[in-house]
């Protein structure tokens, strides 16, 4: 793990409006756990491979790589990296005057944290943060600059209107609209041709894009997203095992079985007694 603390009275006074106070990345162990607990500024995560989920009040939400949240302050959360395939997720801190403005011109809110990553700023962040600080006399302006950059691209990836608007990045919107459609209907027979056809897009570019966003080619980022919905219903609910697989789109119970088992590393039976034995 490896985390930069920047001179936070020093920026502060330079800077009330918006100023950086840390950040890092973090290849997380299986399982791997942060509160619950509140904190008294923003902290935003980036979701770079693996998954997990946060819980904040009463509100759960599985993440995915190409995936951020936003950690509200003096608001408990609570977040988790899952046990087969833990996630690699780097996170800035900051505070500022001028964030609750920002934020409102967004859609995201304590109860409502995630948004997609674009793909110009967000997914190199801790890198860009790290190279800017090593320039000793001009270091806070270059971590102003951007900080202001990933606030414009926040904006831009979560506006507070309608996803589906055009945004200036076309290239955003595909990914938007595309992860839109997956989680609205992971529950219904999907195709990737049909979902390219629906954006106007040869399959082979779609999908190319689409794994330079989020990591994962669109048909494995469907595959995770059903699994990480398919372990919710198992740790949360009696549903018969043929019933949460037809809920996450598999009409075979042996079909779902075996992804479950790939993804998950245990059947779903193995993965039931297991979260009941650690209750």
């Amino acid at each position: 793990m490896a985390i930069f603390q920047y001179n936070q009275e020093r920026l502060y006074r330079k800077d009330p409006d918006l100023h950086l106070l840390y950040w890092g990345k973090e290849d997380c162990k299986p399982g791997h756990t942060v509160g619950p607990g509140v904190r008294d500024l923003y902290k935003i995560h980036f979701i770079h491979k693996g998954t997990g989920f946060v819980r904040i009040g009463n509100e759960t939400h599985q993440l995915n790589p190409g995936q951020g949240f936003l950690i509200y302050p003096h608001v408990i959360s609570y977040y988790e990296a899952d046990e087969a395939e833990p996630w690699t997720y780097s996170w800035i801190g900051f505070q500022g005057v001028q964030v609750e403005s920002i934020l409102s011109r967004t859609r995201l809110s304590p109860e409502q944290p995630v948004f997609p990553m674009d793909r110009r700023v967000m997914p190199s962040m801790y890198e860009q943060l790290t190279e800017a600080n090593a320039h000793a006399h001009s270091a806070d302006l270059q971590l102003k600059v951007i900080l202001y950059e990933f606030m414009t691209a926040l904006l831009e990836a979560a506006p507070a209107s309608s996803m589906g608007d055009v945004f200036p990045n076309k290239w955003d919107s595909y990914m938007i609209q595309a992860m839109e459609f997956i989680h609205a209907h992971y529950n219904e027979s999907i195709s990737i041709e049909g979902l390219a056809a629906l954006l106007k897009l040869d399959r082979k570019y779609f999908s190319a894009i689409f794994k330079e966003a989020t990591g994962l080619p669109p048909q494995q980022y469907l595959l995770q997203y059903r699994m990480n919905k398919a372990s919710e219903l198992l740790e949360k609910s009696n549903y018969a095992i043929g019933e949460i697989a037809n809920s996450v789109g598999y009409q075979d119970q042996l079909i779902f079985s075996k992804m479950f088992k790939r993804v998950k590393g245990v059947s779903p039976k193995q993965f039931r007694n297991q979260t009941y034995k650690n209750a």
